[in-house]
């Protein structure tokens, strides 16, 4: 495959927030296939804020793609990594998300270890 030019900041904030309001429409009604494919439109232009990534999580999980899931999680970490700002309600959702998919995979010890931290909180 070919390298792409990363045209993904050409696009300006309102362009972004429209495309990731497309998907939300798309998700709420359920087309998580569509939804998707916005998001690996994205991704592919080199957008990969925040936003994108936990779109593209919970869009893996609604899909029952629970190993995906893990991924995007773990994806979102390292580029947490370079991100000082989240909220706590950010992270409990992402936690919660990864103790669902953990689960799913048959995880158990390990997702009611993130269930009893969050209900510790």
């Amino acid at each position: 495959m070919q390298n792409l030019p990363d045209i993904g900041s050409g696009l300006s904030k309102q362009h972004h927030d429209y495309l990731l309001m497309t998907v939300y429409v798309f998700a709420q009604h359920a087309d998580y296939d569509r939804a998707k494919q916005i998001i690996d439109g994205m991704l592919a232009l080199g957008l990969r804020s925040g936003q994108v990534l936990i779109s593209q999580a919970v869009l893996e999980f609604f899909s029952g793609n629970f190993d995906g899931t893990l991924r995007c999680l773990d994806k979102m970490e390292k580029h947490d990594a370079d991100i000082t700002k989240h909220t706590l309600e950010r992270d409990r959702m992402l936690r919660f998300l990864r103790a669902r998919c953990l689960y799913a995979i048959g995880q158990e010890a390990k997702a009611e270890n993130i269930a009893a931290q969050l209900a510790a909180h």
